[in-house]
């Protein structure tokens, strides 16, 4: 029974078990705005039933007008591979979604025999099969895609075309083998065979111009064409119906806008804006002892802050953290490109002092913080755009040591080329020099992980980086030290 009707009833069933509608007119009125409520019902299950006859429709007129052309000796039919591949592709992808349509809610005799059809036989095995066989075809008679999907073979014209579906089918069986190239060519091909009368069918199939564009933005995207694969997810986005997932798509176009920043940061085009607002002064806030010898601050970005202290660190306190870490650096991630190891806060009385100083330039408390990690940049060696902080999927409190509330690094030597500071989505990067000091907020005035503080490190094109990394987290530092007397 269907779920409308079963709410009907059950609200039927209750409403006569309380009131008796024939012994009054105002009860009785109810049952007209009861009667309206199962009208719209009604329309939209005839809705429901209508589209799905008008796609099975599509099915069977397209199917049945392509077998008529055909010749009545179904041997000699299936001999021209672009007869005997859609066939193929149909059977083992259309068919299958057909009959789960034609399951739903079907109870007419009719329509038993269709439901009962078992195709388990055809097997993604003999999908694979005949994929390979078209495309080996293909290029042993180096024939163009797109002639191909039109029905010419080897300079003769056939009376028969591949659909949108089957050219799709075909580049998904290429991407399948990491065969990007010749994936695109057929995507875009199943773009140019792609018919508007077929789109009730191509939502059903999961076919329509939203999905080949998708699929031709993930391939672009492995074959680090980034400005050609965010124009195709932004066309995947477009032409998406109410039903179309597209949070990939969206997802990924934002991350591609922010990699094209990110190489143009690398690349020196993106400097940090010269803004009146923003200037270089003397720091003399957070201690007593920046009052007498205050830090020279280059402020980058207001909100979230980003600043950049010059001289921070001594050329012996620089070297003291290279002597302490040297015997002990070790690969910590996968695919990392660098080697790091941890820095004890009391290792040394020059740690100390920097502790000291990170409190003082920051303003947070490091009692519970992560230790000091010195790292060491290999060839291409670079830190890939990341945040330090991560909102969790529920809240749990604002200021918690989930959270980065801060991130600083000290810079212990200089490179000759590459190694810039990027920040994506506040769209500059710079080169830091050595013994400066990069302080960037994580979290924005609310306690929540601010997105915008998005950060890289670009690869080191020639020379040895040094980076000394401070995360402030942990539960006692999210609240400004107080204030000194």
């Amino acid at each position: 029974m269907n779920l409308c009707w079963s709410i009907f009833l059950l609200g039927v069933a209750t409403a006569i078990e309380s009131q008796y509608y024939a012994t009054s007119t105002r009860e009785m009125a109810s049952l007209l705005q009861l009667e309206d409520e199962l009208i719209g019902y009604m329309r939209q299950y005839a809705m429901e039933l209508q589209n799905k006859v008008n796609t099975m429709r599509t099915f069977q007129e397209e199917w049945m007008t392509r077998r008529a052309l055909g010749p009545a000796d179904p041997t000699a039919y299936v001999a021209n591979p672009l007869i005997s591949f859609p066939l193929m592709r149909r059977m083992y992808t259309d068919v299958p979604k057909l009959l789960e349509l034609a399951r739903e809610e079907v109870k007419q005799a009719p329509l038993q025999e269709l439901i009962k059809l078992d195709l388990n036989h055809i097997s993604k095995i003999e999908f694979q099969t005949a994929a390979s066989g078209l495309l080996r075809f293909q290029n042993i008679y180096g024939l163009n895609e797109s002639e191909m999907a039109n029905g010419m073979l080897y300079g003769k014209q056939y009376n028969s075309r591949m659909s949108a579906a089957d050219c799709l089918a075909l580049a998904t069986h290429l991407l399948d083998l990491e065969k990007g190239k010749p994936a695109s060519k057929w995507l875009k091909v199943a773009l140019d065979q792609y018919e508007n009368k077929m789109d009730p069918v191509n939502r059903l199939l999961q076919t329509g111009r939203s999905q080949i564009y998708e699929k031709l933005g993930l391939n672009f995207f492995a074959m680090h064409d980034l400005p050609a694969s965010r124009a195709a997810f932004k066309k995947s986005m477009g032409w998406a119906s109410m039903d179309d997932n597209t949070d990939l798509a969206k997802h990924l176009v934002n991350t591609i806008a922010e990699r094209l920043v990110h190489v143009d940061n690398c690349r020196g085009k993106n400097l940090p804006p010269s803004k009146s607002f923003l200037r270089c002064r003397y720091f003399r806030e957070g201690s007593p002892f920046l009052r007498w010898a205050a830090l020279k601050l280059e402020q980058l970005n207001i909100e979230p802050f980003v600043g950049l202290f010059h001289d921070a660190i001594s050329p012996a306190e620089q070297e003291d953290l290279l002597r302490l870490t040297e015997t002990r650096l070790e690969h910590r991630k996968k695919d990392s490109y660098s080697v790091e190891a941890n820095v004890d806060t009391n290792g040394s009385d020059h740690v100390r002092r920097i502790h000291q100083r990170i409190e003082d330039i920051t303003g947070f408390d490091l009692e519970d913080s992560e230790p000091l990690t010195v790292s060491n940049y290999g060839i291409g060696g670079q830190e890939s755009i990341h945040l330090d902080c991560e909102q969790p999927k529920h809240f749990i409190g604002h200021f918690t040591e989930e959270y980065r509330s801060a991130s600083v690094l000290l810079y212990l030597s200089d490179v000759q080329m590459g190694g810039y500071a990027s920040f994506p989505d506040l769209g500059f990067g710079f080169k830091p020099s050595r013994g400066s000091a990069l302080v960037w907020h994580n979290t924005d005035s609310a306690g929540n992980c601010d997105t915008r503080s998005l950060q890289a490190t670009c690869p080191v094109l020639l020379g040895n980086q040094w980076v000394a990394r401070k995360w402030i987290s942990g539960s006692g530092q999210w609240r400004r030290k107080s204030c000194r007397m």
